[in-house]
């Protein structure tokens, strides 16, 4: 599985199950909001408690100092902000958009049920909901995170994506434990040293914070005494929301992905896991007093955070803020808030022959792709005069129609309509290029299994002396990542964009030598360059969505940039045309050696000569 997969799934469960947590830990305060009188409770201590868990201190005061203040606003926040990243809202947003991304690897009624879950989120007012409103919304994401949750254990096989899912659910829920425990016990310790006085209230709230206050009182007498419910929440083996448990089973599932075997870039995760699961073994909680306590909690909490972020280096995942800074999809929404793109492409072939033809037969290769960043929502293909077409995928995978037209004609039109949707998934730069990544590239088995993207053909092939060139500014190639990233660079500040000075037979020696050419020039120039260093690349055909008061260009035809092969990671895009990262702009449909393999029409006909107008449409929809 790539790492831009794993990556969906795992903040997809993340999120699953933070919605989840903070969704209870927030019905909690509300019903005691109901069920207790105002003397009874002293709110400003029971709202910075939630917020500390939740979000911070910092931010209520924030929320309070604002003119007419109510306390919904407290809730609202919490619920509903579009601006705060795990506000429940927020969360279940992630998780709807990775799950429409990783659909291929989920079961259909895990994307349909947050996918319900969504639109009804849509429906409401998110800024203007009513307390019961907001009840209401908070017992539908409980609701539905524990389906979802069902259906993962009753549908999914135990693969990757499985483990994946599992993993991260652990995780999350064991950071979140821990975060209560440290929260309650510094509160607790306050009101003990301002009241001289011990009060179980906040205990009990953690109990309920986590679900476990009947699973606690069936396995301890009835009185919350703290240093019971701490051992139950941090070391009970039984308890599926006790911090043991939860790294207990993170261990377990990481071992199923691993096989069994501890490899030279897991072992860092496996000795840290063992280190924080031996403190339980090792730590008498009813010893400590409260100052030791403390450090032993801060120490716990320290200790799963760092576990999530050694299995997040390990396997390529990227930063949690960057895949929670997301917002709602609404009319005003700000462009940076998407981190998906949905987009209608219209493609448009137009042959008028010189004299009449009798027959003909053709290629076409206009479908996009379907994969783990991009998915084609719909796609039709046009053709005059009227012809079936049978379809099959190509060798690269590529999807090809060919049809044959039997009647005399003097004009082929061939117009395709495709709707695609892509994921927002920078990654090159993230890339830390590690020496199990330089052993792999430089095995025989790397280079045997891609040997059709490491031979140059007639149209990428470049001269000795060409590259003479090209080393006497970029030096030797240690790093195969930073030299594509350069490469990318050195390409796009000597070529120029020229529509007039190639044609479709141009080769990359050529280009090289005239320092210009359009898109499909400029690629085969890399594609070159990249092989002579023994780093598989391959073409990628597609389209180019520039949008308003943007700089790249490309978007008049069919567009084409580069894919390298990133050892452990997979296929990464790079548009030496634009000297950019080719994502959420960048609309696959054909990958191959050259241009030869993915031209969008292709084909052979009887008669005198042709010319041909292209037209290319490509439109940003709505989400």
């Amino acid at each position: 599985m790539l790492s831009r997969v794993a990556n969906s799934l795992y903040w997809m469960s993340r999120n699953v199950e933070r919605a989840e947590n903070n969704a209870r830990i927030l019905d909690v305060q509300l019903l005691q909001m109901i069920e207790a009188a105002d003397e009874e409770l002293v709110r400003d201590s029971d709202w910075r408690l939630i917020f500390e868990i939740c979000d911070s201190t910092e931010t209520m005061r924030r929320i309070k100092a604002n003119p007419g203040y109510e306390e919904s606003e407290l809730v609202q926040y919490l619920a509903m902000a579009q601006e705060n990243a795990n506000s429940v809202a927020s969360c279940a947003m992630v998780v709807r958009e990775n799950a429409r991304i990783s659909r291929d690897h989920i079961p259909d009624d895990y994307w349909e049920t947050w996918n319900r879950s969504y639109l009804a989120l849509t429906d409401m007012d998110l800024k203007n909901s009513s307390v019961r409103d907001m009840r209401s919304f908070l017992e539908n994401i409980k609701t539905t995170t524990l389906i979802s949750q069902g259906i993962v254990e009753s549908s999914m096989s135990r693969g990757v994506a499985y483990q994946m899912i599992k993993i991260a659910k652990w995780l999350e829920r064991a950071e979140k434990t821990a975060r209560i425990l440290n929260v309650v016990c510094e509160r607790t310790r306050e009101r003990i040293r301002k009241e001289k006085t011990d009060d179980y209230y906040f205990w009990l709230a953690a109990l309920r914070m986590t679900n476990g206050y009947n699973a606690y009182l069936k396995s301890n007498p009835p009185r919350m005494e703290p240093k019971n419910v701490l051992a139950f929440l941090i070391s009970d083996k039984n308890f599926p929301r006790s911090i043991r448990y939860c790294l207990d089973h993170v261990r377990d599932a990481v071992e199923e992905l691993e096989g069994g075997k501890v490899s030279h870039y897991s072992w860092e995760l496996y000795a840290k896991l063992d280190e924080v699961r031996t403190s339980f073994s090792e730590t008498d909680i009813g010893s400590l007093d409260s100052d030791e306590l403390m450090q032993f909690l801060n120490d716990f909490q320290d200790g799963c955070n760092e576990i999530s972020r050694i299995f997040s280096s390990t396997y390529y995942l990227t930063d949690p803020e960057a895949e929670t800074a997301m917002a709602f999809q609404s009319q005003g929404m700000d462009m940076k808030g998407i981190t998906s793109m949905k987009y209608k492409i219209e493609h448009t072939n137009i042959f008028d022959y010189e004299t009449i033809v009798d027959q003909s037969m053709n290629t076409i290769r206009l479908k996009p792709r379907t994969d783990e960043c991009q998915r084609l929502l719909s796609y039709r293909a046009d053709i005059t005069p009227a012809t079936l077409t049978k379809e099959h995928v190509d060798i690269f995978g590529n999807n090809v129609e060919t049809f044959f037209i039997a009647e005399h004609h003097q004009h082929l039109e061939v117009k395709s309509t495709s709707i695609v949707s892509i994921q927002k998934s920078p990654f090159i730069h993230r890339i830390d290029y590690s020496p199990e990544m330089n052993i792999i590239f430089h095995s025989q088995l790397f280079a045997e299994h891609y040997m059709a993207f490491l031979s140059n053909t007639a149209y990428t092939y470049i001269t000795p002396e060409q590259m003479e060139l090209v080393d006497r500014e970029l030096g030797t190639m240690n790093n195969p990542v930073q030299y594509a990233i350069d490469v990318t660079e050195y390409v796009f500040e000597h070529f120029t964009y020229d529509g007039e000075s190639t044609t479709v037979t141009t080769k990359a020696s050529e280009s090289f030598d005239l320092k210009k050419g359009v898109c499909q020039d400029i690629t085969h120039v890399m594609l070159g360059i990249l092989r002579s260093k023994n780093i598989p690349a391959r073409y990628v055909s597609g389209y180019l969505y520039v949008g308003e008061d943007s700089a790249l260009v490309g978007d008049a035809a069919s567009h084409a940039w580069v894919e390298f092969m990133v050892p452990g990671i997979g296929w990464v895009g790079l548009d030496p045309t634009n000297n950019v990262e080719a994502l959420e702009n960048h609309i696959r449909v054909g990958v191959g050696r050259d241009y030869n393999d993915v031209s969008p029409v292709q084909g052979v006909y009887r008669g005198g000569s042709q010319s041909l107008d292209v037209k290319v449409s490509v439109s940003l929809l709505d989400q």
